[in-house]
């Protein structure tokens, strides 16, 4: 089973050894801290509050269902990333997987998010998904955006103005999406 995998280490260019392993409902307090320390600038513009415990728990459970796969990355038994994988398992998108990725500020240019998008990617040709798709905030993930497209994203659609922030600031939502192959030799 691919999730027999985890966890598994990799090393961040910065030589930092990283444990990544799936999500499990005893991280859900670890998890919940991630996104606390994490400044609201970089998490206003996510659908629910992830600082909220129940928003965590129900992100555990849609995995336990079926409808997400997330991963940690742990550096000295801290939680310093966290990706997810979500899924629709019935009806006209359930060929289309969707990443959600947050990297601790301290561990951004690390090459940590790349190795989470790479194992989500994997993990989504085994399962048979077609395309997996990731939503930026245009003007406050541009980092992301070039880190995105250097992996094979495209960019699908923009939005325009469809983001306020907590000051009343429009920005654009761009929509990036990857086609996957059966296998890595096809890319």
């Amino acid at each position: 089973m691919p999730q027999d995998r985890y966890p598994k280490e990799v090393i961040l260019k910065d030589r930092k050894e990283i444990i990544l392993k799936k999500v499990e409902e005893e991280d859900l307090e670890s998890l919940v801290r991630l996104y606390q320390d994490t400044h609201l600038s970089f998490r206003w513009f996510l659908k629910e509050d992830p600082c909220n415990s129940d928003v965590i728990r129900k992100w555990i459970r849609n995995q336990e269902a079926g409808k997400s796969f997330a991963i940690l990355a742990i550096f000295e038994d801290r939680v310093v990333a966290h990706s997810a994988l979500l899924l629709r398992p019935y009806g006209g998108r359930r060929h289309v997987g969707r990443l959600r990725i947050m990297v601790a500020p301290d561990f951004t240019g690390k090459q940590l998010g790349t190795w989470m998008v790479f194992d989500l990617t994997k993990r989504a040709m085994e399962m048979g998904l077609e395309k997996i798709r990731a939503d930026f905030v245009v003007g406050v993930e541009d980092v992301a955006i070039r880190a995105f497209r250097r992996m094979d994203f495209i960019e699908e659609g923009r939005l325009r103005d469809y983001v306020q922030d907590e000051k009343g600031n429009y920005y654009d939502y761009q929509i990036m999406v990857k086609q996957l192959h059966k296998e890595w030799g096809d890319f």
